[in-house]
């Protein structure tokens, strides 16, 4: 799961997060937020790595997701 709030702040280990291996055929991310903008800002940055499909996770109730 990528926190699309860090992602977006240049967080080098959401970054890295969204690294494909060479080996993946299909390749997908979950992007958690409270803001469906940020959600969308992150998914665009996961589709130009490379990123076949995207799960946008705007539900999740542990603390991390929800007051980031």
């Amino acid at each position: 799961m990528i926190y699309a709030r860090s992602l977006l702040r240049g967080d080098p280990v959401e970054k890295a997060r969204l690294r494909r291996s060479e080996c993946e055929r299909t390749y997908g991310v979950q992007i958690a937020t409270n803001q469906i903008s940020e959600g969308v800002d992150a998914i665009k940055a996961a589709e130009a790595m490379g990123a076949n499909f995207c799960d946008l996770n705007c539900g999740c109730p542990i603390h991390d997701a929800t007051r980031r």
